[in-house]
């Protein structure tokens, strides 16, 4: 049978565990809240973010810049996978196709920048920058030739106005807010 100082002892242990835990998240959130604060676009930051739950668990600025850099890098991929997915449905505009071919070119690249960025991150933040750059210049890139071919494709311009969001969140990242 448990004696008293025995309940008590576990008791008193469970509620630290339970105040350390929360209290930790609530420092570990302040880091997502920070970076936010360092962009342009804190509510779309707070948004790209919050979905990894490995963002909330940083514990370092340069852990959640490294993590922020493989979302960048995973979202930008994803927005990829949608532009092969309407090269290929039948009821994607024709005239959109080529527009699509060479904007999918264009986010694979960023993809890739935004990786790099993220690797680069502890050794290097002014190289960091530079491929978080070098992402946004592929999504300025993709916006020119689609007004140059005279499209406006709404699921276009909505992937790179997300892109854009996360070359802010890369670019406060790199300038270690």
């Amino acid at each position: 049978m448990d004696s008293p100082s025995q309940k008590l002892m576990i008791s008193l242990v469970f509620c630290l565990a339970v105040f350390f835990s929360a209290s930790s998240a609530s420092a570990e959130s302040v880091l997502v809240r920070e970076l936010c604060r360092a962009t342009k676009v804190n509510p779309e930051c707070v948004a790209a973010l919050n979905p990894d739950p490995r963002a909330a668990k940083a514990t370092s600025h340069l852990s959640l810049g490294e993590i922020a850099l493989q979302i960048a890098a995973q979202n930008t991929t994803k927005r990829h996978e949608l532009l092969d997915q309407m090269l290929v449905d039948p009821n994607t505009t024709s005239s959109w196709k080529p527009v699509l071919k060479t904007c999918k070119a264009h986010f694979e690249t960023a993809a890739m920048q935004f990786s790099t960025a993220s690797r680069e991150l502890g050794l290097d933040a002014m190289s960091a920058n530079y491929e978080v750059w070098m992402a946004s210049d592929e999504i300025v890139a993709c916006l020119a030739f689609m007004r140059s071919s005279k499209q406006d494709i709404p699921p276009l311009v909505t992937s790179c106005n997300y892109v854009k969001t996360l070359v802010s969140i890369g670019d406060a990242v790199t300038k270690r807010w």
